[in-house]
């Protein structure tokens, strides 16, 4: 009977001590991870750091104004695409402030390069980006077939010409408060949703010729010393010129508004040209002032 239970008892042992042994090699294995992980964050920057920690050194290089962080934080948002939005964010602070000890337009040209490679449909797009960035300084930016979400870069100051051409925003836009200090153009853009000019001021030419809006446009009490080119422009919703200034000519030919449009207390100061405008809707031109004539 002994030698019988002998008989299996003892390979039921040394199934057991594998067992044992197998499970203790598994713990000193994770064990040793885990030292290897925390020796790699202690140790300075001659080892590769890891990867929790690669968010942190990229900020952190970047913030220093190093390349080196733009270019690490634009592979981490390829390799995450869960960071990307991340990413842009982290970008665009940078271009809303940091001027107090000067402009360094080399690096915010930089930065908006950088951005906009992964803005503008191609091998490298992410898709689905809000460009939020209220009082960011921008140095002859260039969103040109770009593709975002929503855009929010209310009170923003655009250094040289700002090109939006053939853009396409799907979320609501707004550059109420902005400030263009040369040329503004949005000729063949396409906001999906409204969008804003509020009180925003354009030194030179604005254009949104043969752009289309599929909600509101709101241009109500903006500045424009130059050109206001709407020629063939598209808006479903209201549009909304009340108390504009139009330093220069005002182009409304063959634009169609299919709902109300208001220039109440608008100043057209240039030459008028409003031939072959459509409106669907009311048109309201009420204490409207012409300086120069205007062409139906």
């Amino acid at each position: 009977m002994i030698g019988g239970m002998s008989s299996w008892l003892v390979p039921l042992a040394v199934a057991l001590v594998v067992v044992w042994v197998g499970v203790r090699h598994v713990r000193a294995s994770h064990s040793d991870t885990l030292l290897d992980e925390h020796a790699r964050r202690r140790v300075g920057s001659e080892a590769a750091p890891a990867p929790v920690s690669v968010w942190r050194e990229a900020n952190r290089l970047f913030r220093s104004g190093e390349e080196e962080g733009l270019l690490l934080l634009a592979e981490i948002g390829r390799q995450a695409p869960r960071r990307r939005q991340a990413v842009v964010d982290t970008w665009l602070a940078a271009l809303r402030g940091g001027v107090s000890l000067g402009l360094d337009a080399p690096w915010r040209t930089a930065v908006q390069r950088e951005l906009v490679a992964h803005l503008r449909p191609g091998e490298d797009f992410w898709p689905g980006m809000d460009l939020v960035a209220p009082g960011a300084i921008l140095v002859e930016l260039d969103l040109s077939g770009c593709r975002v979400n929503r855009v929010d870069l209310m009170g923003a100051v655009f250094l040289g010409d700002a090109r939006f051409e053939a853009m396409t925003v799907t979320g609501d836009a707004t550059f109420a408060g902005a400030r263009f200090l040369r040329h503004a153009v949005f000729t063949d853009a396409l906001f999906a949703r409204s969008v804003s000019f509020g009180a925003a001021v354009f030194t030179g030419n604005v254009s949104l010729r043969s752009a289309q809006v599929a909600d509101q446009l709101v241009f109500a009490r903006a500045k424009v010393s130059g050109r206001a080119d709407l020629r063939r422009a598209e808006v479903s919703g209201r549009a909304d010129f009340r108390h504009v200034r139009f330093g220069g000519r005002a182009l409304f030919g063959d634009v169609v508004f299919h709902q109300d449009a208001w220039f109440r207390h608008a100043w057209f100061r240039g030459r008028t040209d409003v031939g072959s405008a459509l409106i669907g809707e009311a048109a309201e031109f009420g204490h409207a002032r012409f300086g120069r004539r205007v062409m139906h």
